[in-house]
């Protein structure tokens, strides 16, 4: 654990991220790679994702949802329909 790098660029970020996959890779715990991909790029949602599959894992209990009222949605459409077509 001791060879993760300081840093906020997203070349460290992915560098430490894909570190951590292959650590619950070896503790046999599978996290989607969207929910990994959500948690690099800082979308809302993803941690808790994270964190439930965690809780899941070492506790072994279920946790009871809420049923989301939308969809989790970790890409940027949201904010691609705001910007001009020419600016995409």
């Amino acid at each position: 654990m001791d060879c993760y790098e300081n840093g906020l660029s997203m070349d460290v970020i992915r560098v430490n991220w894909t570190r951590v996959e292959e650590l619950l890779e070896k503790l046999g715990i599978t996290v989607p790679s969207r929910v990994i991909n959500g948690i690099r790029n800082f979308k809302d949602g993803a941690a808790e994702l994270l964190l439930e599959k965690l809780y899941q894992h070492f506790t072994g209990r279920e946790i009871s949802k809420i049923k989301p009222r939308h969809r989790v949605d970790f890409s940027d459409h949201a904010y691609q329909v705001c910007v001009a077509a020419f600016d995409r």
